[in-house]
Formats: structure tokens, sequence, C-alpha cells
């Protein structure tokens, strides 16, 4: 039985979506995603971008601007900066981020071969992945067919606007909603599906959030083979996808 995780489905998925929408693709996903290991012993925060700007005008009293709180970095965790995004989010200091650029440079060779048997996938499944416009990928400690797993991608704006569209089949199947949301990102408003679906007998879990931001939507995609660590996976990214400093 060919058990992969959910990230190749997320990844190709996303891509039909984007196509069937007739969004405008946010870029082609040159530029991989950087990790910065600086751990801290704050709580997850919930902040918000509620900056505004204080004036003056003639007889009225001068108001001081609020600027905006700062998204702290949780305890056991990593940045992850999306250069072309000019946003990051948080993931556990156990993740390891994938180069991008570096894997579709490698296609190819004993590199490449070996970067998709630890990820469980064949060389045509990373390389469809890699062809999805993937600015960043993030893999769990474990590596194989269940391998929890992120995806950091762009489409065009208003292509998602309830968690039911959040719903990425595998292999062309559709997954069935668990839970919907709507939260307040750092960088955005946002819409979060979260979902299971049927792979050759095993359920898989995933769940993506669309943030939206200049016009176009970021899409974060997890994936893992059970939902508990799906929902703390995206719970954190939802709390820190903020603004790049």
């Amino acid at each position: 039985m060919d058990r992969r995780p959910a990230l190749v489905s997320l990844a190709s998925s996303l891509a039909l979506v984007t196509t069937l929408v007739t969004a405008c693709s946010g870029g082609s996903g040159g530029s991989g995603g950087t990790a910065t290991s600086t751990s801290s012993t704050s709580p997850v925060s919930s902040a918000t971008s509620t900056s505004s700007a204080g004036g003056t005008s003639a007889g009225s009293t001068t108001t001081p601007s609020t600027p905006a709180p700062a998204v702290a970095l949780p305890k056991g965790h990593q940045w992850l900066t999306v250069p072309s995004l000019r946003t990051r989010l948080a993931i556990p200091t156990t993740w390891k981020v994938l180069d991008v650029g570096t894997l579709r440079d490698q296609k190819g060779t004993p590199a490449y071969a070996k970067a998709a048997a630890d990820l469980g996938y064949t060389e045509a499944e990373l390389t469809s992945f890699l062809s999805s416009g993937a600015f960043a990928v993030a893999v769990g400690p474990t590596s194989g067919e269940t391998a929890p797993n992120l995806l950091i991608r762009a489409v065009g704006g208003g292509a998602f606007e309830d968690g039911d569209q959040l719903t990425s089949g595998s292999r062309g199947e559709t997954g069935t909603l668990d839970a919907q949301s709507k939260p307040q990102t750092a960088v955005g408003p946002g819409v979060r599906g979260d979902y299971h679906v049927n792979v050759d007998g095993t359920v898989l879990h995933g769940s993506q959030l669309a943030v939206t931001s200049q016009g176009q939507q970021d899409v974060v995609a997890v994936g893992a083979a059970d939902a508990a660590t799906v929902r703390r996976i995206m719970d954190v990214v939802v709390a820190t996808y903020s603004p790049a400093p």
C-alpha cells in the first residue's frame, strides 16, 4: 500500500484550486525559507497588527501612535522566515527547513533522490511538489511516509473565503472538513480549514490557513498522520504568522 504524507496532496491540490478559480499566482517560489534557531521562554502570542497613526490638527490634542505588539517566539520553536513573502512563522526546533531552491537545482542527482526518499516521496512526486510554487518547506523529526510537514505558497487574493474551500483532496480526492475558523493574524485576516482524507485506506490529516495580504493570499498547509499534531502545529502558525523584521 502506497502511503504518502499529506503534503504532496496539499501541494497538488492547491495548484488545482488555483487553476479552477483562475487566480493569479503570488510568485514562482524562487526564494526558499530560512530558519533561525532562537528559542524563547515566552508563551505563544496571539498578537494582531493593530497599529494606528497619530497626528495633529488645529485645536486638537496629539494622540500618540500605538505600535503593533511584537509576536513572541514560543518556547521550543524557531523562526521560519519566508523572504519572498516578507513574513515568518514559528516551527518546532526539531523540524528541518528544506532549501527549495537547492532542491530544484539538485534535480536528477543522487542528493535529490535521497531527499525524495527521506520525505517518503518518489522523485516524480517531489518534482511535482516543487513545481507547485512552494516558497518554503519544513518537515518534522521523522522521515518517510508519515513525516509531518509544512508548505508555504501564495495564490491570488480571494481564492479562499471559507474553511470548506481548504479541504484539499489527495490525488483528486475531496477531504472531509472537521473544523473551520477565520482567525486574525499579525499579517492580516485568515481563513482556516482542518480536515481529513482517506488515502489508499489510510486516514491522513491536514490543515490549511489562507492569510490575506497585499492583494494575495499566503497559504500555509500542514499535514500529518494524526489530527493532534496538525492542530498543534497550525495553532502555533496562526499565533506567530507575522511580518519579518
